[in-house]
């Protein structure tokens, strides 16, 4: 190969290479998700929920039904998986507008319900969390 023949040869890779950048579609934001939970409560007891937040933005929490005022709390998940600890809590009775609203991080969370009223029975509620 001479001289000219790789000149040309480099000059058509280095064009090649060069060339416009592709576009691309955006990708599609799916955010926000519901997620709607229904479970039993049982005297003294609690029950809670882990979610994955996969961007920054804001949690909703919405006690939507229970027949008795509960406790209601947002956080993160025990380092054991035994449980939710709370960063955010109240007391709730349902209701159409949030009870907890909270900023949060990519990463992992957790709701929990629990017992304040002393509850005698099991009973049966539903949460409605929105998150990023």
């Amino acid at each position: 190969m001479n001289a000219a023949s790789g000149a040309v040869l480099l000059s058509a890779l280095l064009n090649v290479s060069c060339g416009d950048d592709v576009a691309t579609s955006p990708t599609e934001t799916t955010s926000p998700s519901t997620i709607t939970w229904t479970t039993q409560l049982g005297p003294r007891g609690s029950a809670s929920r882990s979610l994955q937040v996969d961007q920054s933005g804001t949690v909703f929490v919405t006690l939507q039904s229970a027949p008795s005022p509960v406790g209601l709390g947002i956080g993160v998940p025990q380092a054991d998986g035994s449980g939710c600890r709370t960063t955010l809590s109240t007391t709730a009775t349902p209701a159409s507008s949030p009870h907890l609203t909270t900023s949060v991080q990519e990463g992992r969370y957790c709701v929990i319900v629990f017992d304040v009223v002393g509850l005698t029975d099991p009973i049966t509620f539903t949460v409605e969390i929105v998150q990023p």
